[in-house]
């Protein structure tokens, strides 16, 4: 994708200058096929908690916002789109640790569960919806957190690392949405003001 971020190139765009953190992206490679650990990225990559899901939630809240909120519309296929680069890069480790990177899981037993759009946290109006993508970026952190403390590949810790940087740099994005159009305003003697609610 970017060349801000990507060693073997790509183009540019405004979404991803604007919705991806500032700093390079690691190339993706691996010390050595490893099926556990395909396994793990599994679950980042097309689990309950996903970039799969994040994808396809952003996308969604992103079509019906849109006529209301142009601007939040936006900023969420922005951000979906740093999403498919986290999902690009997850497949493309998955493929070098020598498994299919199917849109599945797999458990016990080698049981796979594919991804479904029941995963999606579809909302019913703007805050209810903002604040569901607040709360799966931090799910997904913590996925990538609990990953990193397992998987012993140095060059899997760091590109999980550089995405989990992303994912915090998106809250912040998302936590100017819900300050601007969700939280009560503060008036000049420090009452509270209620602002008109978005979720209607």
């Amino acid at each position: 994708m970017s060349n801000i971020a990507v060693k073997d190139g790509g183009c540019v765009t405004p979404a991803l200058v604007k919705c991806a953190y500032q700093a390079p992206y690691p190339e993706v490679r691996v010390t050595k096929p490893n099926a556990y650990y395909a396994q793990l990225l599994l679950e980042d990559y097309a689990g309950q908690v996903s970039e799969t899901t994040a994808i396809t939630q952003y996308l969604y809240h992103h079509y019906v916002l849109e006529q209301e909120y142009k601007e939040i519309s936006d900023l969420l296929s922005c951000i979906a789109l740093v999403e498919m680069h986290h999902q690009e890069m997850l497949a493309e480790t998955i493929v070098k640790l020598g498994v299919d990177p199917r849109f599945r899981t797999i458990g016990q037993n080698n049981v796979e569960t594919y991804w479904s759009a029941s995963f999606i946290i579809y909302g019913t109006a703007l805050c209810d919806r903002i604040s569901a993508d607040i709360a799966s970026e931090w799910a997904a952190i913590a996925n990538y957190r609990r990953h990193q403390s397992i998987i012993d590949d140095p060059y899997i810790k760091t590109i999980l690392e550089r995405i989990i940087v992303d994912e915090l740099h998106h809250i912040t994005l998302f936590n100017q949405v819900l300050y601007k159009y969700c939280q009560p305003l503060l008036r000049q003697d420090g009452s509270t003001n209620t602002a008109k609610s978005a979720n209607k």
